[in-house]
C-alpha cells in the first residue's frame, strides 16, 4: 500500500512548512490528486488519519481536489476531458495529448 508512504510523505512536507512559517498547529494541507496519479483515496485517508497522531498536526484535516484528466488533440488543439482512455480525438480522430489528471501536489498548508 503506496498510500502509508504518500501521506508521511505529505505529512512531512507540512511539518517542514509549519516550522518554516513557525507555526505551532497545521489545520489544513489541500493536495490536488489527478484521475490517473495512481492513488486510493480511502487508502490515502485512512493512512493520513493514521500517522497525523503527533503535534502539530494531530487535528489537520486533508483537503483532496481531484484533477480531471484532460487532453488537447495533436491535429485541430481541441481540449477536451477524456473519457474511458481513449486517446483518439471525438472531432478528428487525431492523437490526444494529455493535459492534466496525474497530478499529486500538496498545493497548501494551513497552519498558525
Amino acid at each position: 500500500m503506496h498510500e502509508a508512504a504518500l501521506a508521511e510523505n505529505i505529512l512531512n512536507i507540512a511539518f517542514e512548512a509549519a516550522q518554516k512559517n513557525h507555526a505551532a498547529k497545521i489545520f489544513k494541507i489541500g493536495l490536488r490528486l489527478g484521475e490517473m496519479a495512481g492513488v486510493e483515496v480511502e487508502a490515502l485517508n485512512f493512512s493520513f488519519d493514521v500517522l497525523k497522531k503527533n503535534p502539530p498536526a494531530e487535528d489537520a484535516k486533508l483537503v483532496i481536489e481531484r484533477v480531471p484528466i484532460t487532453a488537447a488533440c495533436n491535429s485541430c488543439g481541441k481540449i477536451f476531458r477524456l473519457e474511458r482512455y481513449n486517446f483518439f480525438c471525438p472531432e478528428c480522430d487525431g492523437v490526444l495529448i494529455l493535459k492534466s489528471g496525474r497530478e499529486l501536489l500538496v498545493d497548501f498548508v494551513d497552519c498558525e
